[in-house]
């Protein structure tokens, strides 16, 4: 499985043929609609097993205990670090490069959006538990800003693939992290008499 999914990430769903999914899993024809009843359907078990590697890789840095604000930089510089490592897949993130065109089966664009959604939702839920904690100001646009660090994630994956190297993608993370919003400071409050 894990070879269709490179096949796939590298050569995207429309120009993987059947003939190259049956020699990649070395398997003949009636045996690959036996295992997986089309190539929509291999393509939506690929995406799965993307995701559940990535879910490994990358995105267990919102869910380590650490400040969000940390944990969305590690993971951001984590997505740069993986996907310029070209000796172990394709470069750049298969999901984002994945198109979503009216002429894609439908269960594959299903499968592409739920992916991107999922991410999403992953951030969000991280910055909303930020909030809730005081580490974001109450005041904080959540959706906007996890949109906006999910397309630093997207944005990472396109770079990659057009081969900017990871210490300038670093030095786009920090850029990135500059916009992260700043909780007002706690301290007991002075009282105005004791100011004069």
């Amino acid at each position: 499985m894990t070879e269709a999914m490179l096949l796939f990430w590298r050569k995207g769903f429309h120009a993987t043929s059947l003939r190259d999914l049956g020699d990649a899993l070395n398997i003949r024809m009636p045996s690959l609609y036996a295992a997986f009843g089309s190539k929509e359907a291999l393509y939506v078990e690929a995406v799965d097993l993307y995701m559940r590697a990535t879910r490994t890789l990358l995105w267990q840095h919102l869910e380590n205990g650490q400040r969000a604000r940390e944990a969305i930089r590690e993971l951001l510089v984590a997505t740069a670090g993986e996907l310029t490592n070209r000796e172990a897949h394709p470069g750049g993130c298969m999901v984002t490069f994945a198109t979503t065109d009216e002429d894609m089966p439908t269960d594959v664009i299903a499968a592409i959006l739920d992916a991107r959604q999922d991410w999403l939702d992953i951030i969000r839920e991280r910055l909303e538990a930020a909030v809730t904690e005081g580490e974001l100001p109450g005041s904080t646009d959540v959706n906007a800003l996890s949109r906006f660090y999910f397309s630093m994630v997207q944005s990472i994956g396109i770079q990659a693939h057009d081969g900017v190297p990871y210490a300038e993608l670093v030095t786009i993370v920090d850029i990135a992290m500059s916009a992260w919003p700043v909780a007002p400071a706690k301290g007991p409050a002075i009282e105005a008499s004791r100011v004069a």
